[in-house]
């Protein structure tokens, strides 16, 4: 399979980091200026539809340079990723299943829930900065054998 074909061009690169520069700005804008409630919660809405499009966008689309090397390891952080995240999709299914926060007597009660909140959340957006961070190491680390 010709992986090259479904990768979006590297300019959709450089439009996910400009989404990314807009959902810093809104978190910072949410945490310092907005007092209101409701417009908090608009606020936060916005800063994660952005940071979801900068996400994709950024591990979704070609390098400069995009080689069999470079496809080779995208398939490898692919499935380091996936293990990585299944592990940790057990471990905090069977935490928040058998209900292993109330072991500690410091943790409040409504933690539970947002803590099940937050799993779906952000467990899905963790499968993409897995992959992105050891796609990235990987070719980091092949650039700097490359130098040696």
């Amino acid at each position: 399979m010709n992986n090259k074909s479904i990768l979006m061009p590297h300019t959709c690169q450089k439009i996910g980091w400009c989404f990314l520069i807009i959902f810093v700005i809104l978190e910072l804008a949410n945490a310092l200026f907005v007092h209101n409630i409701d417009v908090a919660w608009y606020f936060a809405k916005a800063s994660h539809a952005t940071f979801i499009i900068s996400i994709f966008l950024i591990c979704l689309s070609k390098e400069k340079v995009e080689d069999e090397m470079i496809s080779g390891f995208r398939l490898k952080s692919i499935g380091v990723a996936a293990y990585v995240f299944f592990v940790l999709f057990l471990i905090l299914s069977l935490f928040l299943e058998l209900r292993l926060a109330t072991l500690f007597p410091s943790i409040p009660e409504d933690l539970e829930l947002y803590m099940s909140e937050a799993f779906l959340i952000f467990l899905p957006l963790l499968l993409f900065i897995l992959y992105f961070g050891i796609f990235k190491w990987m070719l980091w680390k092949s650039k700097k054998q490359q130098a040696l």
